[in-house]
């Protein structure tokens, strides 16, 4: 039974381990993918979030950041290890003296020494009452407070993908709209002619139509531009600039949501990363006041030395071990106003932290509130867009039998584009506010897929 069981554990880690490296090859692939606009693409919303953590600059530089503040936590560790200097010194001596004894004249002798003395010396820290751990803490908060400023750097950069992702399509829906409006005033123009050549209806009706459709082509042309302006900046912000040959999977649609404002709030303070970072810049201020307060301390230390002397007419060994409590430049002024200023930062950072946790509750709970407003606006444009809908259908039925004119048609044509546009803006609004409520609680808000909405074009 336990061999089966070994075996058991063995499948499920491996399948396991399979789907892990497969997902991962997925995105390998994904990223290894030279974009250029000889390559056609078709991207989900999900896929544009992960090429923009592969690649938009700002979290790179986030990333770095965060190797930057995690290389100060060795650095602090260092002050344990021992620093060894070496050097070579050369020396020359010359010494002169007089020597009469048993001559008849003076004699002079000059004696000179050289040699090399190279040295090797140690010094390590033992203790030093908790200095060099205070500053290792302090490290290491701020390592993890710049991991959570990655955290909201994507956090923001994923808004601002979803921005520029439903402002795409919203464009394509615009486009859309634009098009079968042109489409409705070209059938309208030649019914004008019609008319006009039977005598039904006067040159007016011509001209009007004839301008109509000129509007609505322009109109058409402009839609075009802000798409691609759109496309322009998700490409930006996905790290791909200069890439715009792809268009987008999905359509704009309705994803209902299931979170009250109680959860919202709750889940925002904790897990937003801007407040976790702030909390942990706090504990590091915190950390760096406690290792202001033991600079009174002293350290103890060992050092030691070596050296061998090397000369024409000597030899010189020297070798030297040693404990030592010592104070390194130690000023009880510079100290003190150390103190109190390291004191003052602590403070600084939880006002700093107070005033965000106070910022993020009144944010989502504006983000939450809008989401609700934009939810009702789009049941008033849907009711607003079959109104139109209706009163566009009866007067292009009464100009088709001759009894209505260019001018009631014109009036009914702009009230139902108008109410398209509408209601296609207020589904924007309302996936954007939605986009905004994820980005104020720091983490997606889930929703099954019986709960999204799609939207039928015949309804519009």
């Amino acid at each position: 039974m336990k061999f089966k069981k070994i075996i058991t554990l063995i499948c499920i880690l491996a399948l396991t381990t399979g789907t892990v490296y497969a997902i991962q090859d997925n995105k390998n692939s994904q990223q290894n993918i030279t974009y250029t606009n000889n390559v056609h693409s078709v991207f989900s919303l999900e896929d544009c979030i992960n090429l923009a953590i592969s690649n938009n600059p700002d979290i790179k530089a986030s990333v770095y950041n965060e190797q930057v503040y995690k290389s100060k936590i060795g650095q602090a560790w260092a002050n344990y290890f021992p620093t060894i200097s070496a050097g070579v010194n050369f020396s020359r001596t010359g010494n002169s003296y007089s020597h009469t004894k048993n001559l008849p004249y003076g004699y002079r002798s000059l004696y000179t020494s050289m040699g090399y003395i190279p040295t090797v010396s140690t010094d390590m820290l033992l203790f030093d009452f908790g200095k060099t751990k205070a500053s290792v803490d302090m490290a290491k908060n701020m390592y993890l407070a710049s991991k959570e400023d990655t955290k909201e750097n994507i956090n923001v950069i994923i808004y601002y993908i979803k921005y520029a992702y439903f402002n795409i399509l919203f464009a394509q829906a615009q486009i859309k709209v634009y098009e079968d409006t042109v489409k409705d005033y070209q059938l309208q123009l030649n019914q004008a002619w019609s008319f006009y050549k039977l005598g039904k209806k006067a040159k007016l009706d011509v001209v009007t139509a004839d301008y109509n459709l000129g509007k609505a082509k322009l109109n058409l042309v402009k839609a075009k531009n802000i798409l691609e302006v759109a496309k322009a900046e998700l490409s930006k912000i996905m790290g791909l600039p200069e890439y715009t040959n792809y268009e987008l999977s999905d359509e704009l649609n309705l994803n209902a949501f299931d979170i009250t404002l109680e959860d919202s709030i709750k889940i925002a303070m904790d897990s937003r990363p801007e407040l976790i970072s702030a909390e942990k810049s706090a504990n590091a201020a915190k950390m760096n006041l406690r290792a202001a307060r033991r600079e009174f301390t002293p350290n103890i230390g060992a050092y030691g030395s070596y050296s061998y002397g090397l000369g024409n007419d000597y030899n010189l060994r020297s070798t030297q071990l040693g404990i030592g409590l010592n104070y390194n430049a130690f000023n009880i002024v510079r100290t003190k106003k150390q103190i109190n200023e390291a004191n003052a930062e602590y403070k600084k950072r939880l006002a700093q932290y107070d005033s965000i946790k106070d910022t993020v509750y009144l944010n989502v709970k504006k983000a939450y509130l809008d989401l609700q407003t934009d939810k009702e606006s789009i049941i008033i444009a849907k009711l607003a867009l079959d109104q139109a809908k209706e009163q566009y259908r009866q007067v292009t039925g009464r100009y088709k039998a001759g009894v209505g004119d260019a001018i009631e048609l014109k009036d009914g044509e702009n009230t139902y584009l108008n109410a398209r546009l509408d209601f296609y803006n207020a589904i924007l609004n309302y996936n954007l506010s939605f986009a905004n409520l994820e980005k104020e609680i720091g983490v997606p808000i889930k929703f099954s897929e019986d709960m999204i909405i799609n939207i039928s074009p015949s309804e519009i």
